[in-house]
């Protein structure tokens, strides 16, 4: 879940950007990791990598949201010392999927050692949904349906 309120150290941050949310590791509102473009290029499989922002421009003029936990999650959630040593550790790393290894997965690793996406889960879901919707309307037709 999460929440609009004030980031801290270790948290796990996202921002809307219309189509998506953009991912990040907040360790203070000078120092922002996540797995993006240089600043004004859009994003590229050829120039993403694990680089640090700023908190202002990480959210581009949008609001800020900080993940909150489930009583699950809590049990496997990285101490903030380990997420932050995790996400400088990684800092210039490459290697950008939108399907396998984005800003969420990112994150992700970051606070659990787990690559995961749900943006990427629910708009696979979608899209197998439609697929087999698809497959049953043309199969429908050929039996003259």
């Amino acid at each position: 879940m999460w929440k609009e309120k004030k980031p801290e150290y270790g948290n796990q941050i996202r921002v809307n950007r219309g189509m998506y949310y953009h991912h990040g590791i907040y360790e203070s509102d000078d120092v922002v990791y996540q797995f993006a473009s240089p600043e004004g290029a859009e994003i590229s499989p050829e120039t993403a990598t694990v680089n640090t922002t700023t908190l202002e421009k990480f959210l581009n003029g949008g609001v800020l949201e900080v993940r909150e936990y489930s009583d699950d999650e809590l049990k496997t959630l990285r101490k903030p010392d380990e997420i932050i040593e995790y996400a400088k550790a990684h800092l210039g790393e490459m290697g950008y999927n939108l399907f396998t290894n984005n800003c969420e997965h990112f994150s992700n690793r970051c606070a659990f050692g787990e690559s995961k996406s749900d943006q990427i889960d629910e708009f696979m879901s979608l899209l197998g949904g439609l697929f087999r919707g698809w497959l049953n309307e043309r199969g429908k037709s050929s039996q003259g349906l």
